[in-house]
């Protein structure tokens, strides 16, 4: 590719690359010194071995810049990589992004400067300097989008491959079995802290469609839709909390402080939800455990967080374990087995309820709440007290217990609860 200098200025273009050239040394030693001096995050780090570094790869960019001036055109290909080891670096170190572009930025800066001085103030020179300073912008253009491509796939790569930690070691405080200190250097590696207080949150979410939830959501819909809840757990806890997602749910090990517990995160929770619902149309739903001491317990609290989660719904997106009623949670967690044990008699009244519109159920309950008096029964339900006497007396000969008796009704009302789909 032809030079971009006209026939005119091209001697002295080139005069003024050779000057860059013998002048690398010192350019590079200016480049540097105004990196570390106006970028707070390259000011910052002490170590004599980086600024070293950072004068070895200005001056690498000294000599790529004349290279490209000599072949008129930007780098490419090979000729970036120097850039694009500096970017991945850059990204495993934790550097922000937007201090290494501001770094090269600087480069550009500081070699237009050093172009002026050399071309002088001739008109031929200056247009000489013209002509060089738009390839500076191609130039810089060019690394620019080399180094930002290279910190970002690496940035990705060390998202994925701490993802993947995280993941495995939460398997492992799950699976039940007793964390050894291996674990606890991991938790630790990992931003979790091994012996503080935390509690388990469970949460998944869909994304809706015309305000109800996707009929069959893709798999791309459904990780859509776990980034987002990961970012409400993220507003639920700011202090960078430990959060995995897998299985089509979101786990978070959220840690408890003085004012900040089980029912606070619920509240954030429920915010945050009303938010994702508004703007992003994704609803979700989040259970949370009561609070558990080290990470020995976590496997318990997921249990908990679990069954918080079954009792979330359209009233309540989150709900925390401690605010669900005894009587709920043990009729939430009831088994097959338990379910078996439900007399006949208990399931003709059920049966026999849904031909009542739900008269029998409703009078045993409301029953039940006014301490087995017949009289505020009948308040409570607006009817007279030989209605109440009634119903108390079909139940009875429906299921063969006595409602009346106290331990007759609480067996009823719990096999009730049971049969509930």
């Amino acid at each position: 590719m032809a030079a971009p200098w006209g026939t005119l200025h091209k001697n002295l273009a080139l005069a003024v690359l050779d000057q860059l050239e013998g002048d690398a040394d010192a350019i590079s030693r200016r480049m540097a010194l105004a990196a570390r001096e106006e970028v707070d995050e390259y000011a910052a780090v002490t170590d004599p071995a980086f600024a070293a570094e950072v004068l070895a790869h200005a001056a690498d960019h000294v000599k790529a810049f004349v290279r490209a001036g000599r072949l008129g055109r930007p780098p490419e290909g090979g000729e970036l990589d120097f850039v694009r080891a500096r970017g991945a670096e850059r990204a495993r170190e934790l550097m922000p992004l937007d201090a290494l572009l501001e770094v090269y930025l600087i480069g550009q800066r500081t070699v237009w400067e050093s172009i002026v001085e050399a071309a002088g103030e001739t008109v031929e020179g200056m247009r000489a300097a013209q002509e060089l300073t738009s390839l500076t912008f191609a130039y810089t253009h060019a690394i620019s989008v080399a180094v930002a491509d290279a910190y970002l796939r690496e940035s990705n790569a060390l998202a994925t491959e701490s993802e993947r930690s995280r993941r495995d070691l939460l398997d492992r405080l799950l699976s039940g079995r007793e964390p050894g200190p291996e674990e606890a250097r991991r938790a630790e590696a990992l931003g979790l802290r091994a012996y503080a207080e935390h509690v388990v949150v469970v949460a998944t979410g869909a994304r809706e469609r015309d305000g109800e939830p996707a009929e069959e959501p893709t798999s791309a819909n459904r990780d859509d839709a776990a980034r987002v809840v990961v970012r409400a757990l993220v507003r639920a806890d700011p202090e960078r909390p430990f959060v995995v997602a897998r299985y089509g749910e979101v786990i978070g090990i959220l840690p408890v402080y003085v004012r900040r517990g089980p029912a606070e995160i619920r509240d954030a929770l429920d915010q945050a939800a009303e938010v994702l619902l508004r703007a992003h149309r994704v609803r979700i739903r989040a259970g949370i455990s009561t609070v558990c001491a080290g990470l020995s317990e976590l496997s318990r609290g997921y249990g908990e967080a679990e069954a918080a989660l079954r009792h979330a719904g359209a009233e309540a997106a989150a709900v925390a374990l401690q605010d669900v009623a005894l009587m709920d949670y043990l009729a939430s967690e009831a088994d097959d087995t338990a379910r078996r044990l439900v007399s006949s008699g208990a399931r003709r009244l059920a049966e026999a309820d849904r031909d009542q519109a739900g008269a029998l159920v409703e009078t045993l309950r409301a029953y039940a709440d006014c301490d087995l008096n017949v009289a505020r029964t009948a308040q409570r339900l607006t009817v007279h007290p030989n209605t109440v006497h009634y119903r108390l007396g079909r139940a009875a000969k429906l299921t063969g217990a006595d409602p009346r008796r106290f331990e007759d009704l609480s067996e009823l009302l719990t096999a009730l609860r049971l049969l509930e789909p």
